[in-house]
Parts: structure tokens; C-alpha cells; sequence
């Protein structure tokens, strides 16, 4: 009943049902053969397993920026004590058109056993991005965030479920885009509108990719990423995004 907690200072026995009282209302508890409380409709005993996962949006490990050909940027290091599981999420994106040389920019997810210190860096996981020439156009307007209907000056449809890059003048306010849907040979419409606002006769440039990588770092203490620009033959700037999602 409200108002009244019963006697204190009882030991729980097996099969007897026990009541917990948040100030209003009484829940009924129940306990195991060893006396461990037992959440209501399982068969699990509090303390026996925590099923408890925390998600983490790290702060970007390379915020969107330009890199400029046979240049390699690394990250900071983010710290994976008491962490079991990470998601790189890494985005990339062509300045122009041309072909790179031999392979595309390289991502690398490196990884340490020490908490300091810079020999032990090692790859654990790495990809490889397209190196081919790059289709490109320009928008025929201005288009305002949320716009989803794009318009180019002219030139060769865009190909459907590609991902573009849309280049502004800081890099800040680039972004990707899916495009969803093509009418004729100058619109199109992209999966999601636009965040930002975009200029008139600004690049959209073909050959973008996004990746995903989810690696268990449980028995690692810190990882970084490397944006591997100077790949043999690579002469292209390009730009780059990397972010993290840790579990623990």
C-alpha cells in the first residue's frame, strides 16, 4: 500500500515475492536460489549480466576538409579504454574529375596496445577508394537548405544511386548526396534535401564514397585514422571526413 514500506532489514528467500517502493507505488521483485534479485519477466538475476550498451558519438576525427594530392593526414588519438566496439565512418570526396594515377587515397584505421607514444601504431582495417575519372557539373541556381530537386547547367545525366559531392567555397558547408531519382539529362533528385545552402554554377562532382567500419577494440587502449593521400600515383586534392561511434 502507498505509505507503507512493510519491516526492514528482511533476507530474501527463494520464491518469496518482495516489494520495491519508489515513494508512490509498490513493484513486486522476485528472487533466484541464491538470493539475487530477478527483473521482472526474465529469468536473469541482477548482477549476473549486464546487458547495459552506451553509444558515444565521438567528435570528429577529421572534420570535413580539403587534402591536397601526395599528402597524408592523421588524425588525434581517441582513447578505447573500457570500450568493446568502434564504428568509423568515413566519408570521401573527389575536387575534380581527373583520373588518380595508380590507386585512389587510402583510409587506414590504425591502432595501439600503449597509451603513448608512436611506434606501435599498427593497420587493423583499411579501404581503398575509387581512383577512376570522375564525372562533373554545375548547378544552374542557388539552392536553399532542404532543397531536394537540383538542377544542372548541362551536360550527361547523373547516374542514379551514385553518391556526389557538392562544392562550396568553405569547406564547412560541402556535402555528399545520394541522388534518388534522374528526369532527362539536367535534373535530378537526391535522397535527402540539401543541409546546406548552395551557390549557383558551384562543382558537383562525381566519385564520392562513404564507408563503414565496425571493429572490435576491446583488448586495444587507442585508435586513430590516416588519410593516405600520396597512394602510388595519386596527383588529386580531394576531401575527407572521419567520425567514430563507440559501444561500450
Amino acid at each position: 500500500m502507498p505509505g507503507q514500506t512493510g519491516q526492514k532489514d528482511q533476507a530474501l528467500i527463494s520464491g518469496r515475492i518482495t516489494y520495491g517502493y519508489d515513494g508512490t507505488n509498490a513493484y513486486p521483485l522476485k528472487v533466484d536460489s541464491s538470493g539475487q534479485l530477478i527483473l521482472p519477466a526474465s529469468t536473469v538475476a541482477i548482477g549476473k549480466v549486464d546487458t547495459r550498451v552506451t553509444e558515444t558519438i565521438q567528435t570528429e576525427m577529421v572534420a570535413i576538409s580539403s587534402i591536397a594530392a601526395s599528402v597524408q593526414v592523421v588524425s588525434a588519438a581517441l582513447s578505447l579504454v573500457g570500450v568493446k566496439k568502434a564504428t568509423f565512418l568515413i566519408d570521401h570526396a573527389r575536387a575534380g574529375s581527373a583520373a588518380f594515377g595508380t590507386n585512389g587515397t587510402e583510409y587506414r584505421i590504425e591502432v595501439s596496445q600503449k597509451a603513448a607514444g608512436n611506434e606501435t601504431w599498427r593497420t587493423l582495417a583499411s579501404v581503398l577508394a575509387s581512383s577512376a575519372v570522375a564525372q562533373t557539373c554545375a548547378s544552374s541556381g542557388n539552392y536553399a537548405a532542404g532543397a531536394g530537386t537540383i538542377t544542372i547547367l548541362s551536360g550527361t545525366a547523373l547516374t542514379l544511386g551514385d553518391v556526389y559531392f557538392w562544392l562550396n567555397g568553405a569547406a564547412a558547408s560541402c556535402e555528399w548526396l545520394k541522388v534518388s531519382a534522374i528526369s532527362g539529362t539536367v535534373n535530378f533528385n537526391i535522397l535527402d534535401g540539401l543541409t546546406n545552402a548552395q551557390a549557383a554554377a558551384s562543382a558537383i562532382v562525381g566519385g564520392a564514397q562513404q564507408f563503414v567500419l565496425t571493429v572490435d577494440v576491446e583488448a586495444i587502449t587507442r585508435a586513430r585514422v590516416v588519410v593516405n593521400n600520396n597512394a602510388s600515383g595519386t596527383s588529386q586534392a580531394i576531401y575527407s571526413r572521419a567520425a567514430c561511434i563507440t559501444e561500450q
